[in-house]
């Protein structure tokens, strides 16, 4: 959890700076069975409001001209809890994370641009299209937590792909130049001793053998799979449109009980009394 007066507890280790959709998820497990506790990863960042406010607040500095830059004191403030990132919204500050932590291994997930974009088209970015119609949603109908969260990430995902406010999606070319060029440009930033690029599938040696750590004896994580990720998503929306119904059936209820009050008192008023007799 962040805080704004908070410090670096642990020495951050490890910066992982490839794309969402690339294995950043069995990256972050792997690295914490070896023993970068905690690796932070957009999971971890999406539940925590404190973290979403501070990461908005680097967000609108860096990319929207809205307050200061982090440098390396609001970065410990923010990440001094971690030994490893991964994942975004980590990514968008690569250029400034790299420059505060120039002591930092950088471990690139990496996949093939058209396989990468299949996966994503076919998982975050559906999520994303699936998100719009909320927009117009009454907010009542919604829980605030799951609003707020959702207007984050539509922030982080409309800045990596560099989009207006009004745009909602992503074209596959654009998508792919950004992805190219994000990594493009963390091989020129960093140098060759302390970059690996790892590919989804390459198990544990390569990886151990980059940060110097033993080979464990259990099999390599492998998480968050398209299906996996899809299925999660499922549960969630499914969980808000119960909440949907039961907010609407109490609002309906509500709405009945207040006609039929209404309804009661008028009719009160109508009755006529007799009147009484000397």
């Amino acid at each position: 959890m962040a805080h704004r007066r908070a410090h670096r507890q642990v020495p951050l280790e490890v910066l992982g700076l490839g794309f969402s959709r690339t294995g950043t998820s069995s990256l972050r497990d792997a690295l914490e069975m070896l023993g970068y506790n905690v690796t932070n990863h957009g999971f971890r960042v999406g539940p925590n409001p404190t973290d979403r406010a501070m990461w908005t607040e680097a967000i609108n500095a860096k990319f929207y001209g809205k307050g200061n830059p982090y440098g390396r004191v609001e970065w410990d403030q923010l990440l001094g809890h971690c030994m490893a990132v991964t994942d975004v919204p980590h990514i968008l500050f690569a250029e400034d994370l790299i420059a505060a932590y120039p002591e930092a291994k950088v471990i690139l997930t990496t996949r093939d641009p058209e396989d990468w974009w299949k996966s994503y088209s076919s998982t975050i970015a559906l999520h994303l299209r699936g998100s719009i119609g909320l927009e117009r949603t009454p907010e009542w109908l919604e829980p605030r937590q799951l609003r707020n969260k959702r207007v984050f990430w539509r922030l982080v995902f409309r800045t990596l792909f560099g989009l207006k406010e009004t745009e909602w999606e992503v074209t596959p070319e654009i998508a792919k130049e950004r992805f190219i060029v994000h990594y493009e440009q963390v091989r020129r930033l960093v140098p060759k001793d302390r970059l690996l690029e790892h590919r989804v599938g390459e198990g544990w040696e390569h990886l151990c053998t980059f940060l110097g750590k033993p080979v464990p004896e259990m099999p390599f994580p492998k998480v968050n799979d398209a299906g996996e990720y899809v299925s999660r998503i499922g549960k969630r929306n499914r969980e808000l449109l119960c909440w949907k119904i039961l907010r609407c059936f109490l609002f309906g209820a509500t709405v009945l009980v207040g006609m039929y009050g209404i309804s009661l008192a008028n009719t009160s008023q109508s009755v006529i009394l007799p009147e009484r007799r000397s």
